[in-house]
């Protein structure tokens, strides 16, 4: 566009002029912006999606003020390395923590290994089949006597235990289980004693689902990746759909790391298994692993998104209530 001369023209007259360009672009800036999908979004939902008021309504459940507890209390043992005190005491506590919400079953599992694992019967046909969500909580470090493991993994354990807070008030199809792994940086050995113990009984388990490193996000990037493979690609697809279509807008990588989490022993016995995990490690390893390297608004995404797949699987599409088109912005 030439530039408009003022040769002949009052003071006044470009100012205006001018002022009335700058509000058409504005204008045209505000509109683009409300086309555009959320800042972040890792693709919008697929065409016929569905919004559902009661799975939203579900996923503002997730409570920060709960993370932030659970992952102090557990900081608060001085190491939960696999064998010591502090580990066999964290066990416990979860234990006790499980056995307050009304509606679960607690038990250890895996005998010396000592697994923690809560059960949430399901209600319908499906009941036999199991989805599982899980974290390890015991923790590892250059000096083991001080292996706080705020990020590594704290915080996961923290996610696992408010989505069994939050799932046990609702009713789903599917047992859901929710487990918290012992001896995972030894080696992976407490869910690999549980999917062994699965696969030898042909326990059907739809998806595992597993939070490891899930926590630390000091540059307020929220970047999160999904470590899945072919068998459980779409259940990684089925996130990014949610991750857009309610609006918890993390940017998602695929496979960025390949670290060998308890997603592994699910894997190699043939179920759907996923891990969600942070850009970076951080200060995981160290005794620098603490509570302020925790971003809890990132972990409650993290929660969320999870909890809208494991709802998703525990109760087919067609039972849910209250459908309406992805049009329908989420209630935040």
């Amino acid at each position: 566009m030439e530039p408009i001369s003022t040769h002949d023209r009052s003071p006044r007259q470009p100012i205006r002029l001018w002022r009335m360009v700058a509000s058409l672009m504005l204008l045209t800036g505000m509109a683009v912006l409300l086309m555009a999908p959320p800042a972040g979004a890792a693709g919008m939902p697929e065409e016929g999606a569905e919004y559902r008021f009661a799975v939203a309504a579900m996923l503002e459940e997730i409570d920060e003020t709960e993370l932030q507890q659970t992952t102090r209390d557990l900081e608060e043992f001085p190491t939960r390395v696999f064998g010591t005190d502090g580990n066999h005491e964290a066990g416990e506590y979860l234990h006790r923590r499980l056995a307050g919400i009304p509606g679960l079953s607690v038990e250890f599992q895996g005998g010396d290994l000592r697994n923690v694992v809560a059960t949430l019967p399901g209600s319908g046909e499906a009941a036999g089949e199991v989805v599982v969500v899980g974290a390890h909580y015991d923790s590892t470090s250059w000096d083991p006597a001080r292996a706080p493991g705020a990020t590594d993994n704290g915080c996961g354990v923290a996610i696992v235990l408010e989505l069994a807070r939050v799932m046990s008030g609702h009713s789903f199809d599917r047992t859901v289980r929710f487990a918290f792994w012992n001896a995972e940086e030894d080696g992976r050995y407490g869910s690999a004693a549980y999917a062994e113990s699965a696969a030898d009984s042909s326990d059907p388990i739809p998806l595992y689902l597993n939070y490891d490193s899930a926590c630390y996000d000091p540059e307020d990037r929220f970047v999160l990746d999904l470590m899945y493979d072919e068998r459980s690609k779409d259940v990684a697809a089925l996130m990014a759909e949610y991750n857009a279509l309610y609006g918890i807008n993390f940017t998602l990588t695929e496979n960025a790391h390949a670290c060998a989490s308890d997603h592994i022993p699910f894997r190699d016995r043939g179920y759907p298994a996923v891990t969600t995990h942070c850009e970076e490690h951080g200060p995981a390893h160290t005794p620098d692993d603490t509570l302020d390297h925790v971003s809890f608004p990132y972990a409650a995404g993290n929660a969320r998104l999870g909890l809208a797949v494991l709802t998703e699987t525990a109760v087919p599409r067609d039972n849910h209530e209250s459908v309406v088109s992805p049009n329908t912005p989420p209630a935040r």
